[in-house]
């Protein structure tokens, strides 16, 4: 007789039973879940940009005057999709509200990790790119921002405060606060006021260790090696053509520079806009594959992402995803010059190289990019 088995009774062994129970426990879970997200992704038809504007959790540009706006009468407002009409080069413009912007932030490797020794400025964002959605057209397009780019920076003390200002390269914006909310609000408020306060209210800050688990999800990113990377990699050769980046490979491409070479990071950004042509249509595919693939690829990756997108977002923009189209004319970084800052140029910098914005043609970037005509007055 089997054990715990009752006396002239035939039946199913107690531990057959606790499994199957197990199992429809289980089954019964995924079902749940499964139907939650079905939900989730059918309920995403009745959003739209708007829900991406701020709210009481998310980034919200202080009230600032518009510096693009040549009228006379200018005032501080807050948000740019309740502004008034701008005058611009004789030309009236609105702010186009079908535009979604999100700030991508590349931390360095140990960013989300803790401290490495002797690094005055760690946690840098050594990757800084504005992604634009437009719901109506169904684009994207992909804004770059130099690290280097010499701008105000926010010094924020230990309780996420601002102490005060100085100028500095955008990447060490990053650097400061408690590497969390606040940190991240702060670096958003930053590549704003730069880009003439255009609004981003969602960011996605990325340790650069989680690159190789979203390359090769993706069975990998296939580029062009357009500089000698056979320092961190002897197969990585200037010239080669339809390279797929594997594992660390990724790393390498998109983040490793020689520091030698004054202008390593102009280097290593073009390489980042080529990595993110290649990676949009890739993840693209994966999610009309799965339409699950990007909210999974989120839950593994949680403990190296930071991000102020819901998941009723995440699940709008992978659906939304399928429908739009890279407009690579629309891909572009800051216009400006890298070079030496000599000592004393810029008062308070304390660095040797800087990247120069060019501001007339920064201004005419910001308008081409993120305004449309109108004849309001």
């Amino acid at each position: 007789m089997i054990a715990n088995e009752k006396p002239g009774k035939k039946g199913m062994p107690w531990w057959v039973k606790s499994i199957l129970i197990a199992l429809c426990v289980i089954i019964g879970v995924l079902l749940i879940l499964c139907g939650l997200a079905y939900r989730k992704w059918q309920r995403a038809d009745y959003l739209t940009a708007d829900m991406f504007k701020a709210n009481g959790n998310n980034v919200i540009p202080v009230q600032k005057i518009n510096e693009l706006d040549e009228s006379t009468d200018k005032k501080p407002k807050k948000g740019y999709q309740e502004n008034a009409p701008i005058t611009y080069n004789g030309k009236r413009y609105k702010y186009n509200d079908n535009l979604i912007n999100i700030l991508v932030i590349g931390v360095d490797d140990y960013g989300f990790k803790g401290l490495v020794e002797n690094d005055p400025n760690p946690y840098q964002a050594d990757t800084i790119i504005v992604g634009t959605i437009d719901a109506v057209k169904k684009t994207v397009s992909f804004l770059a921002v130099p690290r280097d780019t010499v701008t105000n920076i926010k010094v924020l003390d230990l309780n996420d405060r601002v102490a005060t200002t100085r100028k500095g390269p955008i990447a060490i914006q990053h650097s400061f606060g408690t590497q969390g909310e606040k940190t991240n609000e702060a670096v958003t408020e930053t590549v704003s006021e730069l880009l003439y306060n255009i609004p981003i209210y969602r960011y996605v800050a990325i340790d650069i260790s989680a690159i190789p688990d979203i390359n090769d999800s993706l069975g990998g990113i296939t580029v062009d090696i357009t500089e000698d990377l056979t320092k961190w990699n002897p197969a990585m050769k200037e010239g080669l053509t339809d390279y797929l980046l594997k594992g660390n490979d990724s790393v390498i491409f998109v983040a490793r520079r020689d520091t030698d070479i004054d202008d390593s990071a102009m280097g290593r950004m073009k390489r980042q806009v080529q990595y993110m042509k290649k990676l949009f249509p890739a993840f693209k595919a994966a999610t009309a594959e799965n339409i699950t693939y990007p909210i999974s690829l989120y839950n593994s990756e949680a403990e190296k992402v930071n991000t102020n997108l819901s998941i009723d977002e995440m699940t709008y923009l992978a659906k939304l995803l399928l429908d739009l189209n890279l407009d690579e004319r629309k891909i572009a970084s800051v216009p400006g010059e890298m070079k030496r800052i000599e000592e004393g140029e810029i008062e308070g910098y304390e660095y040797e190289m800087g990247f120069i914005v060019d501001e007339e043609a920064l201004k005419q970037l910001i308008i081409d990019r993120y305004y449309v005509e109108t004849e309001e007055q």
